[in-house]
Parts: C-alpha cells; sequence; structure tokens
C-alpha cells in the first residue's frame, strides 16, 4: 500500500490550483474555420430530388462532418427566397437553418451563414443577374434585408459567420466594392464584431483579387474559390458546356484538344492540350499570399469552394485536392471543400468518406 505523502499532496494542489487559474483566464478557443465543407442543394440551387430545406440533411449529418475532421460548415442560401414581397423576413424559411445552426453548434463546429443568390445577384450564365451593382435603389433593398437577416442572428456567438455574397460577378471589379461597404453598414448596426466575408468580383476568382478594396474593418475576412484548371475539376460538367464524349483529364496531365468537345469560342478553348501541373497551383496561391501581405495584412483569406466534379478519376482528384489543401496550409488559407452529398461529395450514398474527404481530412 502507498503512504501517503504531505508534500506530494501540496504539489498535486498547488498544480490543480495553477491549471483552475489557467483555465478559467484562457479565453474560449472556437472554432478555427480551417476546414470546411459546403451543403449543397439544401437551401438553395434546388431541384425536384433535393427541395428547399428537407429532411435528407439533419443532426445526423452535422455529426458526421464532426467526426470526419471538419471544423466548420458553409450553409449556402437562396436570400432571395426569404425576402417578403412586402420586404419581411420570411421566417417560415429560415427555420431549417435554425435547426442546423444549433445542431452545428452543438458539435462544436463553426457556420458560415452564405447568401448564394440575393435578389439581383444571380452568377449562373444562362440566369445571369447584376442588377444589385447596378441599382442604387436595389442595393439599398438589399442592404436592408442583410441588416434584418443580421438582427436575428445577432445574439449567436462567434462560432457563425456572414458572407455578404457567394461569387459575384458585376460588369465592373469596382462595383462589389461599392456592394460590399452598403451590406456592411447594415449588418455591422447590430453585429459590429461578426466575422462578415467578403469575396472579389467575377466568382471570387484569383485573377480580380486586385481590384479587391478591402472595407476599413478589422472583422472582414476574404473568401475565395479555387476549381483551376476547370478543365479537370469540371470535366464533362455539362452546366459549363463540356461534352460527355470529351475524353478524360488526368492531374498532373495534359488537357486534350477541346475543339471537338465545347461549342466555338468557349472559354476552355485556351486550355486545348496545355500541361497542367501542381507548380501552377502553387504559384496562383502564392500570388495570392503575396496580396494578402500588401493589401490585407491581418485579415483571414478563405477558400471558400473547391472541389472536383465525380467523372474525373479518383487518383488524379487525390493529387489535385492534396496539392490545393497543401498550397492552403502553407500559407495559412482556410477551405471549404463543394460539397457534402452532391457532384463533389465527400460522402457517398452509403455513408462512407469519399476519395475527395481522404484526400482532404484523411479519415
Amino acid at each position: 500500500m502507498r503512504r501517503f505523502t504531505p508534500f506530494r499532496w501540496l504539489g498535486f494542489a498547488s498544480v490543480s490550483l495553477i491549471a483552475l487559474v489557467a483555465l478559467t483566464a484562457a479565453p474560449a478557443i472556437g472554432p478555427q474555420f480551417k476546414k470546411g465543407v459546403n451543403i449543397s442543394h439544401w437551401l438553395s440551387q434546388n431541384y425536384a430530388e433535393r427541395p428547399y430545406g428537407a429532411p435528407w440533411f439533419n443532426e445526423e449529418d452535422v455529426a458526421w462532418i464532426a467526426a470526419q475532421g471538419f471544423d466548420h460548415i458553409r450553409y449556402t442560401v437562396d436570400g432571395r427566397l426569404w425576402l417578403k414581397a412586402d420586404g419581411s423576413l420570411d421566417t417560415d424559411k429560415m427555420k431549417p437553418l435554425d435547426a442546423a445552426l444549433a445542431w452545428t453548434k452543438a458539435k462544436g463546429l463553426g457556420a458560415i451563414l452564405d447568401m448564394h443568390f440575393l435578389p439581383g445577384a444571380d452568377f449562373n450564365n444562362e440566369a445571369r443577374d447584376t442588377r444589385v451593382f447596378e441599382d442604387p435603389v436595389l442595393m439599398a433593398k438589399v442592404a436592408s434585408f442583410w441588416g434584418k437577416v443580421a438582427a436575428v442572428y445577432a445574439g449567436h456567438s462567434p462560432y457563425l459567420r456572414f458572407e455578404l455574397l457567394n461569387e459575384a460577378v458585376a460588369r465592373e471589379n469596382q462595383q462589389v466594392n461599392a456592394f460590399h461597404r452598403a451590406m456592411l453598414a447594415e449588418i455591422r448596426k447590430t453585429n459590429p464584431t461578426r466575422v462578415v466575408y467578403v469575396g472579389s468580383n467575377r466568382w471570387n476568382g484569383f485573377s480580380t483579387i486586385a481590384d479587391l478594396d478591402l472595407p476599413k474593418d478589422p472583422h472582414v475576412a476574404v473568401t475565395l474559390h479555387y476549381y483551376e484548371p476547370m478543365v479537370f475539376t469540371h470535366q464533362r460538367a455539362s452546366w459549363v458546356q463540356f461534352k460527355d464524349s470529351m475524353p478524360a483529364v488526368a492531374f498532373p496531365g495534359k488537357a486534350p484538344n477541346l475543339t471537338a468537345y465545347v461549342p466555338p469560342g468557349h472559354w476552355a478553348l485556351s486550355s486545348s492540350e496545355k500541361e497542367l501541373t501542381v507548380a501552377q497551383i502553387d504559384e496562383a496561391f502564392a500570388k495570392v499570399a503575396a496580396w494578402a501581405k500588401q493589401q490585407a495584412p491581418g485579415h483571414e483569406i478563405h477558400i471558400g469552394e473547391l472541389g472536383v466534379y465525380r467523372t474525373a478519376d479518383d487518383v488524379s482528384k487525390a493529387r489535385w485536392l492534396t496539392a490545393v489543401r497543401e498550397a492552403c496550409e502553407r500559407h495559412g488559407f482556410g477551405w471549404a471543400v463543394w460539397d457534402y452529398q452532391g457532384g463533389f461529395a465527400v460522402r457517398a450514398p452509403d455513408g462512407s468518406p469519399t476519395t475527395i474527404a481522404r484526400a482532404l481530412v484523411g479519415r
């Protein structure tokens, strides 16, 4: 039997007291927003099999996401559906997100409320809408809408962040800056310190970041999207007008001659027979990091979307995703993969992690 030693007890008590003081003095550590996943086709971009707010996405899905090692969820919302004709909020439409936020917080995850669409803002080629950037009356209406949404969620802790708009496509890059300032002014009336993401023009692209003028606000972060080279990540995707007969594209590798697989004048023709390399990814991310160092010191950079469509082979998917993940880690960028259970899924229909999930979080 071990004998009781007063000095040993005294040492233990001292250490325990120190630990208790440290615990109570240390600030709470919340979600880091480093490894996220997008929930697509739930509260936006709906279709017959995936109606708005349907129960296919529930608390079990949030638990699965947390168990894989993701630390935040980007909820894509069609803001047009939240706004009634009289200018008030449709609180019934907001209820699915309210439930999801409770599940997300309970699992210790972060959440991004992303306005995927807004009145006068639609990034899709076939339904392009740029009016919110050009019509001051409409911009004021949308800013008021954002202000009302922000007021509803003002009581939520910093686990929740806002994203003003997914993939702005304005006629002029500078028009996006005015939009950001107008939205932010309304949000700050009730959420003075909440992190708010702003993006560059033309689908949050890397190529337009030089024209992004950050609001003078310490709680603003930058969101960008990365799918380059599109000829690989979106191969055979019908919505970008790639034909089903398009030859498979490997990564790293060489793009095929695309003349027979896209319409005349298609933007992807410039990628025909070009080499696709990891070095190109590294160079693109290095340029963003250099911009951030000069133009956005102290502001977080978040790659709000990245991913590879299901038509790519698994080995190439893993190589591309690993290269992008490592570039993010090298420069301290967070990211959120597109998507959860859509065409770029991290979770297979049988519930298991896909190649995409394994490449990103290693589970």
